[in-house]
């Protein structure tokens, strides 16, 4: 019987295969958002276990990278301040403790910088994901010496049996933003990334306790949630302004719980039923903050299926189409679901109709698979989809100023021999990346034919991996620069060689 059952599962899903493959290739786009999270708090992704030596630590981020690019991916949203610990060199606050199991305990390396240059090796980009007020996982656990708890005590609340930031304190704010401050000056990261957690999710029969610094502080609101959306608005702006005012470039985006209101509470919301809401509950006004431009990308979170009776996925994404404000819009896809219970995500279909709902909507750009560790395990064939089909070729990731800045980088004096490619530049732009076409030499070259994309490099020099044949073929190498705001420049002429 278990037999039958699998051959069934085979034979659905070669049905899939066979019904998605022509136009999953047909429609591969240049720019697309092709992201995954890798969660670090309490060792959801990575490290697999605390205490782990720097070498296996390292083993493991070289074993995710490679997969999200074999995978198809091109960017990894990497946690790296889970609740003011950092997995970075940092003055503000202590090392966390998922590296080593003990808060503030060097791991003898640079998680961070590890990261960076593995992500980049391999031409994906790398956001920084953080936590702006979360501050401690468990009431229970000891902070380390370093922790801001320990110097300005009265920044912080208690609630839901954890350590929060309270963000009616407006010193809350000029600490996160210290913080972001200092990562975006130190490391070469390629954006500045928050998830859906700014208040904290209503717990049932508490109040958040920041009814003192309301009477404080709210005198010009009609209400403490009011209030209480505004202290974030003004941590958002005022996060805009420290990221752009050093590099101008970065991408600061939002991952938002997936429901922004419910049209029984605005006209303006979803058709959803939805008990939490980013606007009423976590008090995080998403649409003002894209009207306002204040963010460069925004990831709702829809992890629910197509079937869903009160946050449904069609309902919903067709939502976000409508309410893009013209700023990219990625949908953040429940990898985690697959293969549970519900009807839906029984279904191998499930996830790869929503990746095509996502290319078949004019207004959304990409997805974000949550979150990486899924992709070990049997996704129904999943996987193979990705590499097959919809991934098949390489994207750049989109940006929202890449038409406003033209890029003046020329690549000059390429080499090609063998397998090294290597290349010379007009400008000397240490953080920009470069696309590689290689082609038959008898194909007619188009820059928006994907499948000429053979690779996306922040070097000057790449080399091209082993063939499992010893037949060399005349191709065609041609290079351009995509700069800081991820814009094409002017393409190389074509250089012969033998791969």
């Amino acid at each position: 019987m278990e037999n039958i059952t699998l051959i069934r599962k085979s034979i659905f899903i070669l049905l899939i295969y066979i019904l998605i493959t022509p136009f999953a290739l047909a429609q591969n786009p240049k720019y697309e958002m092709r992201g995954v999270w890798v969660a670090t708090v309490a060792n959801i992704d990575w490290p697999s276990k605390p205490g782990l030596k720097p070498k296996q630590q390292k083993q493991e981020i070289i074993d995710i990278v490679t997969n999200t690019k074999k995978l198809g991916l091109n960017c990894i949203f990497l946690q790296v301040r889970p609740a003011s610990d950092v997995l970075y060199n940092s003055q503000f606050e202590p090392w966390s403790e998922v590296l080593t199991g003990t808060q503030g305990q060097h791991p003898k390396y640079d998680p961070l910088e590890f990261w960076i240059e593995q992500a980049h090796k391999n031409g994906l980009e790398l956001h920084a994901w953080i936590n702006p007020y979360r501050a401690s996982m468990s009431l229970k656990k000891e902070l380390h010496e370093k922790h801001p708890y320990h110097q300005h005590p009265e920044l912080f609340v208690e609630y839901g049996g954890k350590l929060y930031y309270n963000p009616g304190e407006p010193e809350s704010n000029s600490h996160i933003n210290k913080v972001v401050n200092e990562l975006v000056d130190n490391y070469n990261i390629d954006g500045i990334h928050m998830d859906d957690y700014f208040y904290p999710y209503p717990v049932a029969g508490q109040s958040f306790p920041d009814s003192s610094q309301f009477v404080k502080y709210g005198k010009d609101f009609s209400d403490i949630n009011a209030w209480r959306r505004n202290n974030v608005d003004n941590t958002i702006e005022s996060l805009r302004h420290t990221i752009k005012s050093s590099k101008p470039w970065l991408q600061f985006g939002i991952s938002p719980f997936g429901v922004w209101r419910n049209k029984e509470d605005d006209p303006k919301g979803s058709d959803s039923r939805a008990g939490i809401t980013n606007y009423d509950g976590l008090h995080a006004d998403i649409l003002l903050w894209m009207e306002n431009k204040w963010i460069d990308y925004v990831v709702p979170q829809l992890y629910w299926g197509t079937s869903h009776p009160v946050a449904n996925y069609n309902k919903l994404s067709d939502w976000w189409n409508e309410n893009h404000f013209n700023i990219p819009v990625y949908i953040g896809h429940g990898l985690y679901r697959v293969g549970s219970d519900n009807k839906d995500w029984q279904n191998p279909e499930q996830l790869p109709f929503q990746m095509q709902s996502v290319r078949d909507y004019q207004n959304l750009s990409g997805s974000v698979f949550f979150s990486y560790k899924h992709f070990n395990r049997d996704l129904i064939g999943f996987q193979d989809t990705l590499q097959n089909n919809f991934y098949s070729t390489k994207a750049i990731v989109p940006h929202i100023d890449k038409n406003k800045v033209p890029n003046k980088e020329k690549v000059l004096k390429i080499k090609a021999n063998k397998r090294r490619i290597s290349w010379k530049t007009s400008t000397d732009n240490s953080f920009g990346k470069y696309i590689l076409y290689i082609y038959d030499s008898a194909q007619a070259f188009n820059p928006d034919d994907t499948s000429m994309i053979f690779d996306i490099s922040y070097s000057r020099k790449y080399k091209l991996p082993k063939k499992k044949t010893k037949l060399r073929k005349q191709m065609l190498v041609r290079i351009a620069s995509i700069d800081n705001y991820n814009t094409e420049g002017t393409i190389s002429q074509p250089v012969v060689f033998k791969y």
